[in-house]
């Protein structure tokens, strides 16, 4: 049977779903997602946010999507009215010519309606309070999702809060919208970064920064310095993830909170590879002091800061400072904690490629090689990105240039050859 919404088909097959991907995406039956592209129903009020993220629409471009279909339900009629208002359903009475499917169809129908009308209508105050609890569910998903999944869910949100703040707003709500802007920037900053595009990353780490200083929110302003830290350390100067972390940490002094706690941790790794060996190991004690003396419930959300977080970055300084028996120790505890979310696979990847250096600056280059193979490829595709690859070069680095030649060290450089292009094409 032909689709009766060809242009919800469309859009499900631009961003590369299948039916089946396309409902697992958002925890339904395939079943489902084949009946609203056959027209027979709509999603519920509960999957619309999400589905218009996943398809890259707003919320009226996904209600035109869904009002489609090529023939209306027998009495009814669907007109077109202003934008500003959304589309108006007019009826005309047909005594018995529906059965029990296409009268739910019909109520389905007129919500989706209604809930367009609401979401153009609604004062500011309240399409805030539905953007903030948008982004609190990314914040609180990020960690265990794809960058690319990040990138097709955050950006809708991005653009939702720029339509609400291009209007005149007062000023705490243009507050709260720069909250919001900061945080999603951060989200897609990080993804970015994850995925190599560093000066895209650059530039939604710097509009987040300008976001968070645009609020009176000391640890938002912190977390962004913090969080941007992330991009020199890996792909910039050291130097500058110093620079960003101690920022930071002047922005909330003796202040126990989570963007504290990961710049001293992010100055204690970046001073470790520096050299610095009474530097890192005075930064990295602040972190544990902080992370002790939180008050947050330990999640696994992003922007917060556990002991499992903290012992990741304790396992790059005490590489970096030679400390094989302490490496050693601190990870073997961190993936015990990590083992307890298989969901969680970023973090532990990062932990084996640390231990991979060790053992390549010990010496041990095929050991090392190996690992860093393994980790590799049990890493799930759409997390091997390019800042696995980058730690995972560290690896080649450490190895002494005459042991470049052994099988093992070729395989593990032939392997990033090859994961490298498969992220540029």
């Amino acid at each position: 049977m032909a689709a009766k919404r060809p242009r919800l088909v469309e859009a499900r097959e631009a961003m590369r779903y299948t039916q089946e991907g396309l409902a697992d995406e958002l925890g339904i039956n395939p079943r489902t997602v084949r009946r609203w592209e056959l027209g027979e129903v709509i999603p519920q009020p509960w999957l619309l946010p999400k589905l218009a993220r996943i398809l890259g629409k707003t919320d009226p471009e996904l209600a035109l999507l869904l009002d489609e279909p090529e023939s209306a339900a027998p009495g009814v009629v669907l007109a077109s009215g202003a934008a500003t208002v959304g589309p108006r359903v007019e009826f005309t009475a047909q005594t018995g010519s529906h059965d029990d499917v296409e009268l739910l169809t019909l109520v389905d129908r007129t919500r989706l309606l209604v809930d367009q009308t609401l979401s153009t209508g609604v004062g500011s105050s309240a399409r805030l309070r539905f953007i903030e609890d948008r982004a609190a569910a990314h914040v609180q998903a990020y960690t265990r999702t794809p960058p690319m999944t990040v990138l097709r869910s955050v950006a809708p949100d991005l653009i939702e809060i720029q339509s609400l703040a291009a209007q005149r707003q007062p000023a705490a709500v243009q507050s709260r919208l720069s909250e919001a802007t900061s945080v999603l920037g951060l989200l897609l900053a990080d993804a970015l970064m994850k995925l190599g595009q560093i000066g895209r990353a650059r530039y939604w780490y710097c509009s987040a920064r300008l976001a968070a200083d645009d609020t009176p929110n000391p640890r938002l302003q912190a977390q962004a310095r913090a969080q941007e830290a992330m991009l020199p350390y890996y792909y910039g100067q050291i130097e500058h993830t110093v620079a960003l972390a101690r920022e930071a940490r002047s922005l909330v002094p003796h202040t126990p909170c989570a963007a504290a706690a990961l710049a001293a941790a992010a100055e204690g790794r970046a001073l470790a590879r520096l050299g610095d060996r009474d530097g890192a190991e005075l930064a990295m004690a602040d972190a544990r002091t902080l992370v002790d003396g939180l008050e947050e419930n330990s999640t696994d959300a992003a922007f917060q800061f556990d002991r499992k977080r903290l012992l990741l970055y304790l396992s790059g300084t005490l590489t970096y400072l030679d400390e094989t028996a302490r490496a050693g120790r601190v990870q073997d505890e961190a993936l015990t904690m990590y083992r307890a979310d298989p969901r969680l696979v970023i973090d532990p990847a990062l932990i084996m490629l640390d231990r991979a250096v060790g053992e390549a600056r010990r010496g041990d280059s095929d050991q090392a090689s190996q690992r860093a193979i393994a980790t590799l490829v049990h890493l799930p595709a759409e997390h091997r990105t390019r800042i696995v690859l980058a730690r995972a070069d560290d690896v080649v680095a450490a190895i002494p240039a005459a042991r470049r030649s052994r099988p093992a060290v070729t395989e593990l450089r032939e392997l990033m050859t090859t994961q490298g292009q498969e992220h540029t094409t």
